[in-house]
């Protein structure tokens, strides 16, 4: 339990600053005790060049010389450290901005991305949301690395690097302790490392999400899509075959009865369309209960369809409507071929047996 406590970021925090500081208090004390060191030094020098020749001056010699290295060490040693801790300053700050300048970017991101919705009502328009989210999801790819690699960055940092030089960061009263200060700093920076690795996390998911619907609105307009092609197919040739159609009135009168059985086959030829029509129709009635609202221009399409297909059905029903007339007032029982034949009051009629007989 000790050994955990004292291999903690909070606890190396904590004796590190201490330390740092130690260190800045004996930097102090080096600087205050300058012109002592140099007093001694050439002190010593005069009584040396007094002792020049005997045994003292060899040990004062010696003395002087230890005394001088160790004062070079320890100044050495006092700059080296001081040097490490600006270093490691200027490493905070750029790791703060760092993990400013992320938010940013992933604040801007997700809001692009909100932008792109919502998912488009026709198959032309969701593929282009398709092509426009995939280029999107190649940016937090690409980014990926950059953020991963500024989180481990500071999570090592803050397990083995909290230096003094934080508290300059952290926008508190200077009459906090400054240990107190730099603690601020570092929940500050763990704060941040936090709020990057949430968005981030956020953005993934949201993107995945997005991409989930965009996929299954490809999936089901696509389906609308070729459903509405065959159908139209199917309607162009019929279309096609009832443009062929001569006049009622063009028709020889021997004719009729064979262009009637012709309607009437045609008609159940293109019977089986009407699945095709219910088939367009279900896929579409299925969108009004989603979140995907057809677009204008496939809504003309489901409506243009409906239409032709209606005036096929009027086209098959009139023509034998006309073909029946034809048949009655021109065809073998009819009695207009008799009319021109006699003047009135005389009528001319046939009988049930086909005897054709006059009437006044």
């Amino acid at each position: 339990m000790q050994q955990d406590r004292c291999c903690s970021p909070r606890f190396k925090l904590k004796m590190l600053h201490r330390k740092t500081y130690h260190v800045k208090d004996l930097q102090t004390e080096i600087e205050a005790h300058t012109d002592i060191f140099h007093n001694l030094d050439e002190n010593g020098q005069k009584i040396l060049r007094s002792l020049e020749g005997s045994e003292d001056a060899a040990l004062l010699q010696r003395r002087l010389d230890n005394m001088n290295f160790r004062w070079s060490e320890l100044r050495k040693k006092s700059l080296n450290i001081m040097s490490h801790l600006e270093a490691s300053s200027e490493q905070w700050k750029r790791l703060h901005l760092s993990l400013q300048e992320l938010l940013a970017w992933l604040q801007l991101k997700g809001d692009e991305l909100k932008r792109q919705a919502p998912i488009g009502g026709d198959l032309s328009t969701v593929q282009k949301q398709n092509d426009t989210h995939r280029a999107f999801k190649r940016e937090l790819k690409t980014k990926e690395p950059v953020i991963l690699s500024a989180l481990e960055t500071v999570r090592i940092f803050l397990a083995e690097q909290p230096l003094e030089g934080l508290e300059k960061l952290y926008p508190e009263p200077r009459e906090l302790p400054p240990e107190e200060r730099a603690q601020n700093v570092a929940r500050l920076l763990r704060k941040q490392a936090d709020e990057v690795k949430t968005e981030w996390d956020k953005l993934n998911l949201h993107s995945a999400d997005w991409q989930r619907k965009i996929d299954e609105a490809l999936e089901r307009l696509q389906e609308l899509q070729e459903a509405m092609d065959e159908l139209d197919l199917k309607l162009r040739q019929a279309e096609t075959i009832k443009g062929t159609w001569q006049p009622v009135g063009d028709l020889l009168i021997d004719s009729l009865q064979d262009h009637l059985e012709k309607v009437k086959a045609y008609g159940a030829e293109i019977a089986p369309i009407k699945e095709n029509v219910n088939q367009v129709n279900d896929l579409a009635h299925r969108f009004t209960s989603s979140e995907i609202q057809l677009s204008p221009y496939n809504l003309n399409c489901l409506e243009d369809l409906n239409t032709r297909w209606k005036l096929l059905q009027v086209a098959i029903d009139e023509r034998i409507r006309h073909l029946h007339e034809a048949h009655r007032d021109f065809g073998p029982t009819s009695q207009h071929f008799l009319s021109t034949s006699v003047q009135g009051p005389w009528e001319r009629a046939i009988s049930p047996n086909k005897v054709p007989y006059y009437i006044k």
